[in-house]
């Protein structure tokens, strides 16, 4: 999940480049397709927290959708995610509930697409497994990298 750039290739494409000294007691704030790094000198304990106010939910979809085509790996499933909101939203802000069901309906017709296509592929047999309880790395589609969560294909073909 580690990329490094040199900054100074980004400041010769003219790329924006800031930098700030978080001191004890701060909170550093990074934005959706923001890139950062972190650099420490000395004896310290840094923490790191992953946070998402609601309308950052769509974004989230659509960085889904470009690791995939990148088929680089997610750090959680954003399906999962929207699913655990769903199914613990009882007091959830009206607004954040309108935005939660906008990527539900969106997951729901990536879904149906793909399923539709597996049958007229011919796949008829299907399984029930409980994906929350195998961690990611055995939920990762062999193709994308994408974090599985509603589903998936499998075979007993060599995947080489």
């Amino acid at each position: 999940l580690v990329t490094i750039l040199n900054p100074n290739i980004l400041m010769k494409a003219n790329v924006p480049i800031y930098r700030t000294d978080q001191r004890a007691g701060e909170f550093v704030v990074t934005f959706p397709r923001s890139y950062h790094t972190g650099f420490n000198q000395g004896y310290n304990f840094a923490e790191a927290v992953n946070f998402a106010p609601a309308d950052w939910i769509s974004i989230g979809r659509e960085c889904v959708n470009h690791y995939s085509s990148l088929k680089r790996i997610c750090v959680f499933s954003h399906d999962e995610l929207i699913c655990n909101i769903v199914n613990s939203c009882d007091d959830l802000a009206p607004k954040a509930a309108e935005l939660v069901y906008d990527d539900l309906n969106e997951m729901v017709k990536f879904e149906r697409v793909q399923r539709k296509a597996l049958l007229d592929w011919g796949v008829t047999e299907a399984d029930f497994v409980e994906f929350e309880h195998q961690v990611d790395d055995l939920r990762q589609c062999m193709v994308c990298n994408t974090t599985l969560y509603v589903s998936a294909v499998s075979c007993t073909c060599d995947p080489k």
